[in-house]
């Protein structure tokens, strides 16, 4: 009894850099974590348990390092963006938030065990503080270039939200839609990243608040696509995206210098691309 308990615990220390606790877990949503599909390896020795082990280990271990590619090999619309996002991947971790297996397999001729999963990935710990700390320069050089991105694909979810309304769903392109959402991802894990200097937390908030909502509406427009109507999803679809249309307009109210950089209308939906 005593050396299966030691075994687990050695098994959960193992994993642990990997996977958040499940307080962790509840705490991040769907629309904050990157989902990745890997394969691992294990060395089947003894034990084929102890090689099934090693081989999700493996495949988490791969997860993490593929999140942070898809991370930073995102689309954006704004050039300079990129470089923020390349600095937050390359001091964050990544954690495993959930993953399940799609499909295992035992090679004993090779004395293989391999396995496919499915990983939900977040670039930091939401338990631990951010990993990274902006100080008013670096805050004041770089922010405008998120709200930039951020205005951009707000307007994208403008433009579904229009077609769905309109009556125009079938027009949409269920590839643009999946990239958009992306989009979101990636924006929000950078921005749960951030640690702003103290006098510009509310800003940060507004930023974070804003995208999180736009995440959420997206989501549910891409559901309202598939299968009967859904007039309800629809609907809260349509009062998340208003509200964070309204802090968007705030937001750019409140700091109008900083980010004037970006001519994308919040109240307007032009022809989608």
């Amino acid at each position: 009894m005593k050396r299966t308990s030691l075994i687990f615990l050695f098994i959960v220390l193992s994993l642990y850099p990997f996977i958040t606790n499940a307080a962790g877990q509840e705490s991040a949503g769907e629309d904050e974590a990157i989902e990745v599909t890997t394969d691992g390896v294990g060395t089947i020795k003894d034990d084929a348990a102890a090689a099934r082990r090693s081989a999700i280990d493996d495949g988490l271990r791969i997860a993490v390092e593929q999140a942070k590619g898809v991370f930073v090999n995102a689309e954006t619309e704004v050039e300079s963006y990129a470089a923020v996002k390349d600095e937050i991947a390359t001091k964050c971790k990544g954690y495993v938030r959930t993953y399940k297996i799609l499909n295992e397999n035992k090679d004993d001729m090779e004395k293989l065990y391999r396995v496919r999963l499915q990983a939900a990935v977040l670039l930091s710990n939401p338990k631990e503080s951010a990993p990274v700390v902006f100080d008013e320069q670096k805050f004041t050089a770089k922010i405008p270039d998120v709200i930039r991105e951020a205005i951009a694909i707000s307007q994208k979810t403008n433009e579904v939200s229009e077609m769905i309304n309109t009556k125009r769903a079938a027009q949409l392109n269920p590839e643009m839609l999946k990239k958009l959402r992306s989009r979101y991802v990636i924006m929000i894990q950078m921005l749960n990243s951030i640690e702003p200097p103290k006098g510009r937390a509310d800003k940060h908030q507004m930023i974070k608040k804003a995208i999180s909502l736009k995440a959420k509406a997206t989501r549910l427009y891409a559901e309202t696509l598939t299968g009967e109507p859904h007039p309800k999803k629809l609907k809260l679809a349509n009062g998340l995206n208003e509200d964070a249309n309204r802090i968007l307009r705030e937001l750019k109210e409140r700091f109008p210098h900083k980010a004037s950089g970006s001519k994308a209308k919040l109240t307007h939906q032009p022809r989608m691309r």
